[in-house]
């Protein structure tokens, strides 16, 4: 069996920019550790909760459309043909049914990739992002800081989670076809055997509907609109 692979799409990747929050200076940098090491940790760890909690469910809520659409935006086509009576004769081949198990094997390799890029690039460094902006702003960890800029403290941390946002559109843009690819070929092997013929060649094209990138900025405009919240800040203020 011969398998071919042609993907016509070219994608253009979309970058996104962000801002970024002045450094503190070295000295404040570790007299914040310090701080945090001589017992203020449960209240950073309070906060590392509360947020990873609070963005987990927003995130995760958000990528079920996202994975939806993104389904949505691939296509997977095959024809093939088939050598018979020695190679005298070439047939075409009904390849339906393996064309509708390529579709669904690639619909669910998205929804895993997404899932699993959603957890390593973006809630794997909210912890992180919470101690920057703690050290940053509220390095004394008191009550009164926290009260007085829980505000502040939920948009600078939520700045830093919309990067990590940016980022993970982008890497979803950037292997969709190349892992479609890999399902395609992956699928055609398994199945392909049992179209009960000895020399066919299928042909699979894959494409990406233009439409993916209205489908990856409302997802950035989803996340910048609901990460930010006014329980978020009460909670961050009741610490």
């Amino acid at each position: 069996m011969r398998i071919n692979a042609f993907v016509p799409a070219v994608l253009a990747l979309s970058f996104f920019s962000a801002s970024t929050q002045a450094l503190p200076t070295p000295q404040h940098q570790a007299n914040a550790v310090e701080l945090l090491k001589r017992g203020g940790s449960n209240v950073v760890d309070a906060l590392v909760n509360l947020f990873v909690d609070a963005e987990t469910k927003v995130l995760l809520d958000a990528c079920v459309s996202l994975e939806a659409n993104v389904c949505a935006d691939v296509t997977v086509k095959l024809d093939a043909s088939a050598n018979v009576l020695g190679g005298l004769v070439t047939a075409n081949v009904d390849v339906k049914d393996l064309e509708v198990s390529a579709k669904t094997a690639v619909d669910a390799d998205i929804k895993v990739n997404v899932e699993a890029d959603v957890k390593a690039i973006v809630l794997a460094n909210v912890a992180a992002h919470v101690k920057k902006e703690v050290a940053c702003v509220c390095p004394k960890l008191d009550d009164a800081c926290f009260k007085a800029n829980a505000h502040t403290l939920v948009v600078k941390i939520v700045a830093l989670i919309q990067v990590d946002v940016a980022t993970l559109v982008a890497k979803i843009k950037a292997d969709l076809v190349a892992n479609a690819k890999v399902r395609v070929n992956a699928t055609i092997k398994d199945i392909g055997v049992h179209l009960g013929l000895a020399d066919v060649d299928v042909h699979a094209i894959i494409d990406v509907r233009s439409d993916i990138d209205a489908h990856l900025q409302a997802f950035v405009d989803l996340c910048a609109s609901v990460l930010v919240n006014a329980q978020l800040i009460a909670d961050v203020a009741a610490l």
